[in-house]
């Protein structure tokens, strides 16, 4: 929904699918850096040269990207499992690019995932364990931003705030375009493959926050609320 609104900004590339395929170069590059004592220096002479070959492959992989989806002035990529590794393309790219975070109050996201789960028709039924790591997974992609100083580049949304007029007046002046046109909202969106276990209904409709799922179940709950409260806190939630 949130990559649906930001590429209807003039001079934003269309709506395309989850760039799933390039967080493979980020973690290659996370790899590079955290044996760079052991193997990666024998073959740079700094780690200056060790991040200029890793962006020229990134901007290899991100330039077939601007060109599928139309060639426009900005490219708006989205992945949300490359949300840990938003302080490496920090690095790589310290004033080109800019980044945006949808987070989401942690009990939808337990309770999504539950969903997904049952869709997937798994042999065991959807546990604590589950609820656990699913928490867990959510602490560290949300810590690993909020640590970061991205010097001014980052926005953190709530996703119950996205259609706020003053978050998308930011997120405008964040990415340098005029605004957002919600009359183009998936204007260039392919209908989701069916079957499809993570699509919902919200898919190519309009800007919609409302919970589509009844509440988490109460000793669940009161997990996420345990394990989540350092980000619930921070956020408001």
């Amino acid at each position: 929904m949130a990559h649906a609104l930001l590429c209807t900004a003039p001079d934003v590339g269309h709506y395309h699918p989850e760039v799933s395929f390039f967080r493979g170069y980020m973690t290659a590059y996370r790899n590079g850096k955290a044996s760079w004592a052991g193997h990666t220096r024998a073959y740079f002479k700094d780690l200056a040269e060790f991040q200029d070959m890793s962006r020229t492959i990134t901007d290899i992989a991100l330039r077939h990207v601007w060109r599928v989806v139309g060639g426009k002035r900005t490219l708006c990529v989205k992945d949300p499992h490359l949300t840990p590794f938003f302080p490496d393309l920090h690095e790589l790219y310290p004033t080109k690019a800019r980044f945006v975070t949808i987070c989401r109050n942690p009990l939808s996201v337990v309770r999504s995932r539950q969903a997904v789960h049952e869709k997937s028709g798994a042999s065991r039924p959807y546990s604590q364990d589950d609820v656990a790591a699913v928490c867990r997974e959510y602490l560290g992609y949300y810590a690993a931003v909020l640590r970061h100083d991205f010097q001014g580049q980052h926005q953190l949304v709530r996703y119950e705030d996205l259609d706020a007029p003053h978050i998308h007046a930011s997120l405008a002046t964040l990415m340098g375009v005029p605004g957002f046109d919600l009359t183009r909202l998936w204007s260039s969106a392919a209908p989701r493959p069916v079957p499809d276990i993570w699509g919902t209904e919200k898919h190519l409709g309009p800007l919609n926050l409302n919970p589509r799922l009844p509440p988490l179940r109460a000793d669940w709950e009161a997990t996420a609320r345990s394990i989540c409260a350092p980000i619930m806190a921070r956020l408001g939630y």
